[in-house]
């Protein structure tokens, strides 16, 4: 794959995109503000239905708040169906509010009314 990626791209392109002609697009170097794709894909529309969960390290100073990795402004999107701030790190993947917001959501496409205490998460009811 990396070959196919390195003969894709002239050394122009990779020193634009990565700041070397010798290294390769990674997750790093593709989230630098200066990377010329995410203009593109900044104004590409979203045509799906789609929620923001975001930390804020628990020190509830949104919209200045940070997850420690990622600041607010960069990630809420204003036509998001709805946005919850979890006080928490970048990876409060596995807050008890994260994981109830997911439940929250996917019991809402689902159309399955939402309990005030659900006996199980929709994830543990598709084991």
């Amino acid at each position: 794959m990396a070959a196919v990626i390195m003969d894709s791209l002239t050394a122009a392109d990779l020193a634009q995109i990565t700041g070397s002609s010798k290294r390769l697009p990674n997750s790093i170097t593709g989230l630098k503000p200066t990377n010329p794709a995410l203009p593109v894909i900044n104004g590409a529309p979203i045509s799906v239905p789609y929620h923001s969960i975001i930390g804020d390290r628990g020190r509830g100073d949104s919209p200045n708040s940070s997850d420690g990795v990622v600041a607010y402004w960069s990630s809420h999107l204003d036509s998001a169906q709805s946005e919850l701030i979890v006080p928490g790190p970048h990876g409060s993947c596995e807050l008890p509010q994260t994981i109830a917001e997911l439940d929250r959501i996917l019991r809402l496409h689902l159309g399955i009314r939402s309990t005030s205490k659900p006996t199980a998460t929709v994830a543990q009811v598709g084991r």
